[in-house]
């Protein structure tokens, strides 16, 4: 195993009960967005074959890699979760590791043949935390603010009296 040190963490999903399912539902992964702006740092991943893209931000240029985990193996049974925590090694709130905060990654790699391609994955195992940049929810312009609510009992044998939805008067209304 090697770990990656130093990195900067972006879209994390690393909530052991809540693996992200939005490319395979049937086989979820953990996973993470891993960042530098240092050319050697990244140098030393794609050495590492870990496939690493440059990118451009208001920062100017930065590179960064995804690391994964799928929740299943091939076998059917479930993987154990990507391990996280603090500089510390305390346990630490995943759902709270907001873009930017920096970390210590360690990951797996073993070599593939796949119907003839061959090559070296990467798979995440741990995270420990070193900067948190703590994740807060913005809140929406658009949201519903708190309002009462009226309930009202009807039972399935009860009629409704037409003059309680506006009678038939209301009918022939002009706009």
């Amino acid at each position: 195993m090697a770990i990656l040190k130093n990195v900067e963490l972006f879209f994390a999903k690393l909530n052991p009960s809540k693996p992200n399912t939005r490319f395979d539902k049937e086989n979820p992964t953990w996973e993470v967005q891993i960042r530098t702006r240092d050319k050697a740092q990244a140098k030393q991943w794609k050495d590492m074959d870990i496939r690493v893209k440059p990118d451009e931000d208001d920062g100017g240029i930065f590179y960064k890699a995804s690391l994964k985990k799928k929740s299943k193996k091939r076998d059917g049974t479930d993987q154990n979760p990507v391990s996280v925590v603090a500089g510390d090694l305390s346990p630490i709130d995943v759902d709270k590791i907001g873009n930017g905060s920096v970390a210590n990654v360690r990951v797996y790699q073993y070599e593939y043949n796949v119907n003839g391609t061959a090559g070296i994955a990467t798979m995440l195992m741990a995270v420990q935390v070193t900067t948190l940049r703590e994740y807060e929810p913005k809140t929406r312009d658009d949201d519903f603010e708190m309002t009462d609510m009226k309930v009202v009992k009807v039972a399935e044998n009860q009629d409704v009296d037409s003059d309680m939805l506006g009678g038939s008067d209301d009918d022939d209304m002009d706009f």
